[in-house]
């Protein structure tokens, strides 16, 4: 019996080194240089052009009848998808992206409807409501993973945030920026 109980242990265990991780802690360490961050994303959010393109992509409202499921369909390639990053919101976006490319790997504007306003690569969704990154950063907060995950889209190892966009008091919208968990250790 002895021998059945430290096989399945042994078993157990082997086979749990074998499979990958797919969210992490995130360490006292790391939390400065994510707060350091969550004060960029604040102040990317309230720069004039973010509000300027929030507020004339809410005028539209989202791409008639495009959900996530159709969203999915598209290609990274897809004149659609590319439009969203080669704007000049999305050239901008990409910008700040870059001047800190080992510590942000992607970087979402959406809408009051959750809609993608711009982004640095395609996001796995078009439409944000109900997710946390989205949700709570629309009620006022800037908002944090609480843990490190691959992201969807990117498959990176990441520590989302989020910071409200507003127009004045009012927000509008949502500014996720994904931050490589390589760099925050």
């Amino acid at each position: 019996m002895k021998k059945i109980i430290y096989a399945s242990v042994l078993l157990i265990f082997v086979l749990g080194m074998g499979l990958p991780v797919y969210s992490g802690e995130i360490t006292p360490k790391m939390n400065p240089q994510i707060d350091e961050y969550k004060k960029k994303a604040a102040g990317w959010a309230s720069n004039p052009a973010i509000i300027k393109a929030v507020k004339e992509s809410n005028a539209k409202g989202p791409i008639q009848g495009m959900g996530n499921v159709k969203w999915r369909e598209l290609k990274e390639n897809d004149p659609i998808v590319h439009g969203f990053i080669t704007s000049p919101t999305g050239q901008l976006l990409t910008q700040w992206m870059n001047a800190d490319p080992k510590g942000i790997n992607k970087i979402v504007l959406s809408g009051d409807k959750s809609h993608r306003v711009a982004f640095t690569s395609m996001p796995a969704i078009y439409i944000g409501k109900g997710k946390p990154n989205f949700d709570e950063a629309f009620s006022g907060k800037i908002w944090q993973q609480g843990e490190s995950k691959p992201d969807p889209s990117t498959n990176i190892d990441t520590v989302q945030i989020a910071a409200p966009v507003k127009d004045g008091g009012k927000i509008i919208g949502v500014l996720l920026v994904s931050l490589t968990t390589a760099n925050l250790k």
